[in-house]
């Protein structure tokens, strides 16, 4: 059922004037717990809680696995995608709540539903401050090694991160005084102002398609290397060269294999909040409820893709989960073990990303 106003202009001029005379007043479009509430009924909602559920187990043991490689990985790719572990499996508890909440009882705003926020959005911003970190990251190391070389990868990296999240959290907490409350309904998307939509989106956006092309040409760029080297170098030279480029395109495919799901799934979400900015109306519709949910839905489904891709494209992680989970074992025969260790600009690696 679409939540239709009785007079929508009327309302919206009314609210205007509200605003206008420095109220928040927001147009009384709908009733969202009489005519949306049963917009998406229980099973839906049954699987998103289990599709949490299993993304936040993945994440733990995944966060688990990725602290017992201090040696095996190089410190800045532990130490940031640790990062991200923490933030999906908060994420994805935070979405359990926000989910069966938004269930059995929107209309409370208060500081609960507000803490709600920062947490929903949250953990989703300082995702994306952790993907441009890695990918600049690898941008300094390919292009300014002798600078990438004096930096303590480790200490950098804890600092950089740290700063992210008090960054990332504190600019949401700063802004949650905005947050309309004059509905009486904990619903995001009518709580935010429409500005911080286009604030959101217009920041997003442009930083996706940053951190998806940075990556695309690093992976290309070592793709070229392995190339060149083939053909033009002969010899223990050329050995020990290839290894490096082969190595530089395994790091390059891991964070791309990364930032792509995380472009695909994210996406949809921003365009929506560019159209909340341009249609208001749509706002207070039930399709607009839908389209949140699933749309949030997508960012879980993100986040279980991340461990699954440490899984399959790391092979410490690997041969960690087998040490872990004897069932893998049987499974596979043993992974090759790391021979040498040699440095990727600057970064300390064991021969395997």
């Amino acid at each position: 059922m679409d939540c239709t106003p009785k007079n929508a202009s009327t309302a919206f001029n009314s609210s205007s004037s509200s605003s206008a005379m420095g109220h928040n007043g927001l147009p009384d479009l709908c009733d969202f717990d009489r005519n949306c509430g049963e917009s998406l009924p229980w099973g839906w909602y049954a699987v998103m809680l289990f599709l949490a559920s299993v993304t936040c187990s993945a994440n733990i043991t995944s966060l688990v696995v990725l602290s017992r490689l201090r040696t095996a990985l190089p410190p800045v790719l532990r130490l940031a995608l640790m990062n991200l572990s923490v933030t999906d499996s908060v994420g994805s508890l935070s979405f359990i709540y926000h989910s069966l909440m938004s269930k059995l009882n929107t209309k409370t705003v208060g500081i609960e539903c507000k803490i709600r926020y920062l947490f929903y959005v949250g953990m989703n911003v300082v995702t994306i401050y952790t993907l441009i970190y890695i990918t600049v990251e690898r941008l300094i190391a390919v292009t300014l090694p002798f600078l990438h070389v004096r930096i303590d990868g480790k200490k950098f990296t804890a600092v950089a991160l740290t700063l992210i999240w008090i960054f990332s959290l504190s600019t949401l907490a700063s802004g949650m005084h905005r947050l309309k409350t004059d509905l009486d309904l904990c619903i995001y998307h009518v709580m935010v102002p429409k500005t911080t939509h286009l604030l959101n989106a217009t920041l997003a956006l442009p930083t996706i398609v940053f951190i998806v092309t940075s990556n695309l040409a690093l992976y290309a760029n070592a793709r070229r290397e392995i190339i060149k080297i083939g053909r033009t170098l002969v010899g223990a030279e050329s050995n020990t060269r290839d290894q490096l480029a082969e190595m530089a395109e395994k790091a390059a495919s891991t964070t791309l294999a990364i930032v792509v799901p995380f472009a695909v799934f994210n996406t949809p979400l921003y365009l929506l909040m560019l159209v909340f900015y341009a249609s208001p109306e749509f706002m207070y519709s039930c399709l607009s409820v839908v389209l949140l949910t699933v749309f949030s839905t997508l960012l879980v489904l993100n986040s279980l893709c991340n461990p699954i891709i440490y899984a399959w494209k790391l092979r410490p992680v690997q041969a960690e989960l087998k040490k872990m989970i004897p069932f893998l074992a049987r499974k596979s025969g043993p992974l090759g073990v790391p021979v040498t260790k040699t440095t990727i600009a600057g970064v300390q690696s064991t021969g395997h990303v």
